[in-house]
């Protein structure tokens, strides 16, 4: 078994059309029985250790907004990367602005937060407000698109850097990691691990992800015979 460790997206990847294959999960089960790690690399926070829990869901690491924060199997912090006040309060006066903009987050009284949220109407739209964070903010940080979703992290965070993070955990090479993804703020992570698309990701991940699996649990299995 070449690779050590599987890093999924969930929403999209291996929660698709809002349920989970039981056959991605008897392979996942396979790949751990094996000694394989498994993990889920999401934009979902912390309320993802309860989504986990009622499905069922078994992992030996979390990487949870968009790599801002590493967790072991029981969600234990393990690393995180965290914005400062200001900076977030900065980020609500650009996005509140944005005429096309649904929701966004508030700044409250916390010192820190691990990232910012906003929601539009289209992917179009979030990409087009993404590029203007980046363009004013983008030396402190970094934004991702996810469908209609902005998320934005500390620069220096990311899915690809919380692979990076959870492979260093476990004292894995940087090559040994498997990761799976359907959407923009995966491409990076893909294109980086030589990693794989689903075949019903976004046209614009298909086009330049390194490789492309039906499923996980299809990949999964593949990679248990080499």
């Amino acid at each position: 078994m070449g690779k050590k460790l599987i890093a999924t997206d969930f929403d999209g990847t291996f929660y698709r059309n809002r349920a989970l294959d039981p056959a991605d999960l008897a392979a996942v089960a396979a790949w751990r029985a094996a000694g394989g790690l498994f993990g889920f690399v999401t934009g979902r926070g912390v309320d993802f250790f309860d989504t986990a829990k009622k499905e069922g869901l078994e992992a030996d690491f979390f990487v949870l907004y968009n790599g801002a924060l590493l967790a072991d199997g029981a969600g234990k912090t393990l690393k995180e990367y965290l914005i400062g006040r200001d900076t977030f309060a900065a980020l609500y006066g650009v996005f509140r602005a944005m005429p096309d903009v649904k929701s966004c987050d508030t700044p409250d009284e916390r010192p820190f937060y691990h990232q910012y949220y906003a929601r539009f109407e289209t992917p179009e739209e979030a990409l087009a407000a993404a590029e203007e964070a980046n363009r004013i903010f983008g030396d402190r940080v970094t934004a991702f698109v996810n469908g209609e979703h902005v998320n934005i992290g500390r620069k220096g965070s990311g899915k690809t850097q919380g692979v990076f993070d959870a492979l260093e955990y476990f004292g894995l090479p940087a090559d040994a990691a498997a990761v799976f993804g359907d959407d923009y703020n995966d491409l990076d992570m893909i294109v980086t691990h030589n990693g794989w698309a689903v075949d019903t990701a976004r046209p614009a991940v298909l086009e330049k992800a390194p490789h492309v699996c039906r499923s996980v649990g299809e990949a999964a299995l593949t990679l248990l015979d080499r």
